[in-house]
């Protein structure tokens, strides 16, 4: 059953909003048009640019009490997002967000935005906001350190950007100075763009870094996206009805072919596993289950894998302080690198940059903290001055004692 749609206004109430809408207000208004909302008769006044003198106190935030404090705990302490604590209360994501922000605002340190006894901005509150939109602070950023709503910020903005305009002005900066985060609207050829992206098997963090869209964006984006495939009967590549992957398309994780190419010439040249894997910038389990897959792919054909030549317990005299990469993140740093270049390149950018750095470490003055670090890493050591030795005036030539 669909909705009755609203007659359209007659000459008649136009003439009674107008003649009583100025001195009554919604109140004095509503009784005399019992057929309009007072969301139609806001609106149409609105639109007659009729102003009333009487101001209607500002609503009260939704949460409230110890909901309120609940919800202040489960977002600081748990982390949880707004969505989440508007689901649990049974409110709207904006309104849990505008009262947890608004909460937290003087808790925070901040001074809210001048409020008159309604509850309404005064024009000393008005300037800051405006005055923080001309900073390019994010909406959520101007809502915690004002304590305002997300729509007062809206409209605040829809309101300055029209007076600016009409004053042959630039704009203020876009929220968050262009940067891509989660409360940016998105266009919809952009989400047209990250749609496809996660359509090429892509996932979100690969999706984020080449849309410029945020990591948040693209994660709702992606939740949408999985509810609509499966309606379809369709999943995304690599992954189930759920949405959970199973299968990444591409990752710094996964090891480059020529990797691997080179790792079998080792294993067959009889190298053991852990050098031929520390050689190559690969972690070891992944070595040690390549080195079993060749034996059963050798076995399959009849072959086998030369047992390797273990050196025993052999102290090297010499060793690259800046190869090979050490740990899962300098693994996966020097990884992505393989994607643009070989792996002797990749080898020599990587000593390169990681000579740099040290030197530039080193060459950073340290402050009195970071020298005792030194000092109890065993780094550097503590000598005894040495005193130094002045000229007496019977040593110097020339000088009379």
């Amino acid at each position: 059953m669909t909705n009755r749609k609203a007659p359209p206004w007659t000459s008649q109430e136009i003439a009674i909003l107008r003649e009583h809408y100025p001195d009554g207000g919604l109140d004095g208004v509503a009784d005399l048009l019992p057929e309009r909302s007072w969301s139609a008769i806001y609106v149409m006044a609105n639109k007659l640019g009729l102003r009333t003198a009487i101001v209607a106190d500002a609503p009260e935030p939704r949460l409230r009490g110890a909901a309120l404090e609940e919800a202040i705990r489960l977002r600081e302490e748990q982390g949880w997002s707004f969505a989440r604590i508007g689901a649990h209360f049974g409110v709207a994501e904006a309104s849990a967000c505008n009262a947890v922000l608004i909460a937290l605002c003087p808790r925070k340190g901040y001074r809210p935005a001048e409020r008159d006894s309604h509850g309404r901005l005064t024009p000393a509150g008005l300037e800051r906001v405006r005055y923080a939109l001309k900073k390019g602070l994010k909406g959520v950023d101007i809502q915690l350190r004002l304590g305002v709503s997300a729509s007062c910020v809206a409209e605040q903005r829809r309101r300055y950007n029209r007076e600016l305009r009409a004053r042959g002005k630039a704009e203020p900066p876009l929220p968050g100075n262009g940067e891509a985060y989660s409360g940016v609207k998105l266009t919809r050829e952009r989400i047209a763009r990250v749609e496809a992206l996660f359509l090429s098997g892509l996932g979100t963090l690969k999706v984020s870094e080449r849309s410029g869209v945020s990591k948040t964006s693209c994660t709702r984006i992606r939740n949408r996206l999985i509810r609509r495939l499966k309606r379809r009967g369709q999943v995304l590549p690599g992954c189930d009805a759920s949405g959970a992957r199973h299968v990444q398309a591409e990752s710094a994780r996964k090891i480059a072919p020529e990797q691997r190419e080179q790792l079998v010439a080792l294993l067959r040249d009889r190298v053991p596993v852990r050098r031929a894997a520390a050689m190559l910038a690969i972690g070891t389990c992944s070595a040690y289950r390549m080195r079993d897959a060749l034996r059963a792919e050798l076995a399959a054909r009849g072959e086998e894998l030369p047992p390797p030549i273990l050196p025993g317990r052999v102290r090297s005299t010499h060793r690259d302080p800046y190869w090979p990469p050490i740990g899962n993140k300098q693994i996966f740093a020097f990884r992505a690198m393989l994607a643009t270049m070989s792996l002797d390149e990749a080898k020599a950018k990587w000593r390169r940059s990681r000579a740099e750095a040290d030197r530039a470490e080193r060459q950073r003055p340290k402050s009195f903290a970071e020298q005792l670090q030194l000092v109890e890493a065993g780094k550097v050591r503590l000598v005894q001055a040495q005193p130094r030795a002045h000229m007496q005036p019977h040593m110097a030539p020339g000088i009379a004692a």
